[in-house]
């Protein structure tokens, strides 16, 4: 990994919430991260089923638009294992709150946002396309969060490391598959 790295201790992470697809402590980084920035609009791509978007919805409340995108049913993954990861209802778990609005992936997305997390397609081409897209619309003081950095399986590091190897600023959050960039 050639990230640069910043300790967890760095986010004052007191819990360790262990979430289905995050490692142990990972979404209370994450919420730290987000919450840094005070965020009014944020997009999360690939939202499953909604447990992101849950934990954002109940503990940011600068949150007032809350865009999750996943995939329609004949989306093909670069890398088919994870054709498993395909939900049945995208979002449901916070279908009901007014902040949030379902976008399935290749739909109009808000042109600015103040948070990006890319947690989608993790195959080159997907991740490349995600970060490229997110760079150009997230705001000035807002952060990009990815996730699955250092994860073997798929092809998140790579891009990232060469990303930030053609002069891009992102961060590796040691212990975990977090990775970030303040813009």
């Amino acid at each position: 990994m050639t990230l640069p790295v910043v300790s967890k201790s760095k986010f004052n992470v007191i819990g360790f919430t262990v979430r289905h697809y995050m490692m142990p402590g990972e979404q209370d980084v994450f919420l730290a991260l987000v919450k840094s920035v005070a965020p009014r609009v944020m997009v999360e791509i690939g939202i499953n089923i909604g447990l992101t978007a849950q934990a954002v919805l109940r503990d940011v409340p600068t949150i007032e638009h809350y865009y999750g995108v996943d995939i329609p049913a004949d989306y093909q993954f670069e890398i088919p294992a994870q054709a498993v990861e395909r939900p049945d209802q995208p979002g449901r778990l916070v279908r009901d709150d007014p902040r949030f609005r379902l976008v399935l992936r290749g739909e109009k997305l808000p042109l600015v946002a103040d948070v990006v997390f890319v947690d989608g397609d993790h195959g080159r081409n997907a991740v490349r396309q995600d970060a490229e897209w997110a760079e150009r619309v997230t705001l000035p003081g807002g952060l990009i969060i990815y996730h699955d950095y250092g994860n073997p399986t798929v092809k998140v590091t790579e891009v990232l490391d060469e990303l930030h190897a053609g002069g891009r600023e992102i961060y590796h959050v040691a212990h975990t598959w977090l990775a970030f960039e303040p813009r």
